[in-house]
């Protein structure tokens, strides 16, 4: 399977298919022809809002909105595929980037559709998730201009945003030349990651 691109996939349009249409179809125990078919039928299984599990040593975690906690044996029913056919196409989905296999310590299948919403034709989720984005931006931009520091470990510090609260991330943007301008020794200067874990936001001077 090719690298995916959306943008490419979509500049002809969508076609609105009902959910009942492609409940039928596993309902009649019918096999999925393809890949296409399985992943439209991938898109109407994985969560449409957000679930709690209990997980590996009773861990509490989401499922969130486009994910999924099927097993690949789950899935080999719903597509009434093999296990080995419905392995490879989850991993090649991974490889194309049209879904995300999110590790676990039991080794579940956690999988996420990358950009669902585009998917499943939700323009105001997407406009949010832009604005989201956006705010995180500016803060990578502004923390390392005032700071100085170098640019390192996006992902990291991008977990570590989405951890926060809408208030505490506008806080995290508030505060960076209050926190900076306050330490006495620019070697102690936190990277962006550990000033949004530690909260030093939050310190009062």
């Amino acid at each position: 399977m090719k690298k995916f691109n959306f943008q490419s996939m979509t500049a002809r349009g969508f076609l609105i298919i009902p959910k009942s249409l492609l409940q039928q179809q596993i309902d009649n125990g019918h096999s999925c022809e393809g890949d296409t078919e399985a992943l439209l039928i991938m898109l109407m299984k994985v969560n449409y809002s957000e679930t709690q599990y209990t997980g590996y040593q009773n861990k509490e975690f989401v499922c969130r909105r486009g994910e999924s906690m099927h097993s690949y044996r789950d899935w080999s029913r719903i597509f009434n595929w093999s296990i080995c056919r419905t392995f490879r196409l989850i991993h090649d989905l991974a490889t194309a980037g049209v879904i995300e296999i999110i590790p676990h310590e039991d080794k579940s299948l956690h999988i996420r559709v990358v950009e669902y919403d585009k998917w499943v034709g939700n323009p105001e989720a997407m406009k949010k998730k832009k604005a989201v984005n956006e705010k995180f931006a500016y803060f990578w931009d502004e923390y390392h201009a005032i700071t100085q520091l170098p640019k390192e470990n996006i992902a990291k510090v991008q977990r570590e945003w989405k951890k926060l609260s809408a208030k505490e991330q506008q806080l995290a943007i508030d505060k960076i030349e209050e926190y900076y301008f306050h330490q006495t020794n620019s070697k102690y200067v936190l990277h962006a990651g550990s000033y949004l874990s530690n909260k030093a936001f939050l310190n009062e001077y």
